[in-house]
C-alpha cells in the first residue's frame, strides 16, 4: 500500500513540471543595440521630413565625421537645403540640396543621404513655398550645432520667421545621394521604426529611426515537450490511484 503522504508529494510536483514547459505559442523578440548610441564610430541616422507637420524630426542631430544621415520624406512635397545661419531660407554656396521629393500619402519611395564631412554646423531648411513658405513657418534643422554661443536653432528659427519666402537652389540634387525611386507605391508608414538612433538636444524631438539594426525572433516552442509532460504526469497519477485500490 502506498502511503497517502507519498501520493500527496507526487501530486505537488505537477505545477513544477508545467512550469518548465511554457505554452507552445510563446515568443520573444530581441533587438540589437541602436547603432547611433554608445559608440565612438560613425553611425547611421534618420530624419523624417514633414512627418509631423512642417518639421524635421528630430531637428537637431549630433553626428560624428563619417556618419550618414538619411532623410525620409512625407506628404506632400518637401526638400532639404543647406543654408547659412545669418541668411536662412536661402542656399549657401555649394549647398546640400535634395531636390523636391513628392509623395501624395505615406512615406516617399525615395530618400536623400548625406555623409558628414566635418564637425561644422550644417543649417537646413525646406524650400517649399506652397501654400506658404515652409522655412519661415519653422521647418528648419541643424546638424552639429555650436556647443555654445548665440547661434542656436531657436535663433535660426527666429531669423527664418522674418523672411518672406524660400529660395530654391538652381540645378538638381547635390551634396548627397538621392536614392532611385522604388518600384512599389509609397507605404502609409515607414518600413522600420524611425528614429530612435538619433542623437538630439532638447530642442528636437526623437522619432523612430531606422538604425539598420536587425531584429531576431527565437524559434517558437512547438508544445511537444508540454504534451509529453502532461501525458507523463497523468500516467503517474493513474498508477498511484491503482495502487490504492
Amino acid at each position: 500500500m502506498v502511503s497517502s503522504s507519498f501520493i500527496a508529494a507526487a501530486l505537488s510536483a505537477l505545477p513544477l513540471a508545467f512550469a518548465y514547459y511554457p505554452a507552445g505559442n510563446a515568443t520573444a523578440t530581441y533587438a540589437s543595440a541602436p547603432s547611433g548610441t554608445g559608440t565612438s564610430s560613425p553611425s547611421q541616422y534618420t530624419v523624417a521630413v514633414g512627418q509631423n507637420g512642417l518639421t524635421f524630426t528630430p531637428d537637431t542631430v549630433l553626428a560624428q565625421v563619417g556618419s550618414k544621415i538619411t532623410f525620409q520624406f512625407f506628404p506632400k512635397n518637401h526638400s532639404v537645403v543647406q543654408s547659412d545661419f545669418k541668411n536662412p531660407c536661402n542656399p549657401s554656396d555649394d549647398a546640400i540640396f535634395s531636390g523636391f521629393v513628392p509623395t501624395p500619402s505615406g512615406l516617399a519611395n525615395q530618400t536623400f543621404t548625406v555623409t558628414v564631412a566635418d564637425e561644422k554646423p550644417i543649417w537646413l531648411y525646406c524650400a517649399q513655398n506652397n501654400p506658404k513658405p515652409h522655412c519661415a513657418a519653422g521647418m528648419v534643422a541643424v546638424i552639429n550645432p555650436p556647443a555654445y554661443g548665440p547661434n542656436t536653432l531657436d535663433a535660426f528659427k527666429e531669423l527664418a520667421a522674418k523672411t518672406n519666402g524660400s529660395t530654391v537652389p538652381a540645378g538638381g540634387p547635390s551634396g548627397g545621394e538621392l536614392s532611385s525611386p522604388s518600384p512599389s507605391s509609397p507605404s502609409s508608414a515607414p518600413s522600420s521604426a524611425p528614429l530612435s538612433t538619433l542623437s538630439s538636444v532638447p530642442s528636437g524631438s526623437s522619432v523612430p529611426s531606422s538604425s539598420g539594426t536587425s531584429t531576431s525572433v527565437p524559434p517558437e516552442s512547438t508544445g511537444a515537450a508540454s504534451s509529453l509532460a502532461v501525458s507523463g504526469m497523468v500516467g503517474m497519477v493513474a498508477m498511484f490511484a491503482g495502487l490504492m485500490l
